[in-house]
């Protein structure tokens, strides 16, 4: 039962991952907020927030899915 329970919970967040992906790449949604997508700042401290924010947003879903996924598939 854990097998399932790791690859559905890897699956859902690979999932959203890639909505949150398509959102910041799509520029305009009602899920970021205009300080996460309109930093228009060239300071030092904008450019790292941004990074910042599209690590957590959309990288680590992504690859905390992928993790769950292959250790559901190695518990198998």
């Amino acid at each position: 039962m854990l097998p399932v329970i790791l690859i559905t919970a890897g699956a859902v967040l690979m999932l959203f991952g890639v909505i949150m992906l398509v959102a910041w790449v799509g520029g305009e949604s009602r899920w970021l907020d205009a300080g996460v997508l309109d930093r228009q700042g060239s300071s030092k401290n904008d450019r790292q927030f941004l990074d910042l924010y599209y690590v957590s947003i959309v990288l680590a879903p992504l690859l905390c899915g992928a993790i769950l996924i292959v250790l559901g598939i190695h518990k198998w």
